[in-house]
């Protein structure tokens, strides 16, 4: 009788042992799933110091104090601005060396020369077929001409603001996150200076190609800055930062910049220009975020190429 009680207490004692064994294991499952699923979350990409091959190419062109970003993506090519009027002949050259003869669709962030400036040269030398920009009048020859273009040639035409996407090819998204209603200038800003609003009401989009994304900024400043900010808040993390305006001092904000964390940030600007860009205050706020800082007046145009999963970063020189 003794012994039949030994055993049975030993048998509840394997019983329990076997329940809270198995129970742990449970835990740990769940924690790994929630683990896995955020990182899933934050599509992030891992920089390689080696060439990736991959279907996403990205390039920066050295297009003097000017912007002009060119996608391309299995056949389809995107610019996102082109440049200024002094480097038309630079920016037809870049894109020819590359045997483009038509552009799938153009962004102009904004209609200042040094973004819409290059505009004149590809009516002349491509076929275009789709145009986005923010909407925003501009009372220069310049512009007047590119919407006459626009009407003339028939090429496709739409306003883009937050909340809009577009995509590249089949899966290359780009998702407007400014500019948004109401416009600037408005309340606080009327005082705002006429080339500060034009920068603010700039097209801000982020790209996503799987895990991988670059957040182009346009010229936007601090007060749009802070607007995509509130709006999307814990959305904004990308691999790549284009930086705003050039690496203005108006721009590129701690707190933007600590928002999207990029591991690689690239600025557009020229060797000596008049306003000494970029600012030490965008690059110490760059540097706060460990994010590696590449420049076309340094390195000449800048490559990305990414598959998607990873992504690498080479330099013109």
């Amino acid at each position: 009788m003794k012994s039949k009680t030994v055993w049975q207490w030993l048998s509840i004692v394997v019983l329990a042992l076997a329940l809270l064994v198995t129970g742990c294991g449970s835990t740990k499952t769940e924690n790994q799933a929630t683990s896995s699923h955020s990182q899933t979350k934050t599509n992030t990409a891992k920089m390689v110091a080696a060439d990736v091959s991959g279907d996403l190419h990205v390039s920066m062109l050295d297009v003097g104090q000017a912007d002009a970003a060119l996608i391309q993506y299995k056949g389809k090519t995107m610019l996102i601005d082109t440049g200024d009027p002094d480097h038309r002949d630079t920016l037809v050259k870049d894109l020819q060396d590359r045997n483009i003869k038509e552009i799938d669709a153009i962004i102009i962030t904004h209609p200042h020369g040094d973004h819409l400036g290059g505009m004149a040269a590809l009516f002349k030398t491509f076929t275009i077929h789709q145009i986005y920009d923010n909407g925003q009048a501009s009372n220069t020859a310049m512009y007047r001409n590119y919407l006459k273009n626009i009407k003339a040639k028939h090429i496709q035409y739409q306003v883009l603001k937050k909340g809009d996407v577009i995509t590249l090819g089949d899966d290359v998204n780009f998702t407007v996150l400014a500019p948004s209603e109401p416009y600037f200038p408005g309340g606080t800003d009327k005082n705002m200076a006429k080339n500060s609003v034009t920068n603010n009401n700039s097209i801000v989009c982020k790209m996503q190609y799987k895990d991988f994304s670059i957040l182009f900024s346009g010229d936007a400043e601090h007060e749009a800055e802070q607007r995509i900010i509130k709006d999307y808040k814990g959305q904004l993390h990308a691999d790549v930062l284009k930086v705003g305006h050039h690496g203005s001092k108006t721009a590129s904000s701690l707190a933007y910049v600590q928002a999207i964390t990029p591991e690689a940030a690239t600025i557009s600007c020229a060797a000596g220009n008049e306003y000494k860009f970029p600012h030490k205050q965008s690059l110490d706020n760059l540097a706060k975020v460990s994010a590696k800082v590449y420049r076309t007046d340094q390195d000449g145009t800048i490559s990305i190429v990414s598959d998607g999963k990873t992504y690498s970063i080479s330099k013109a020189h």
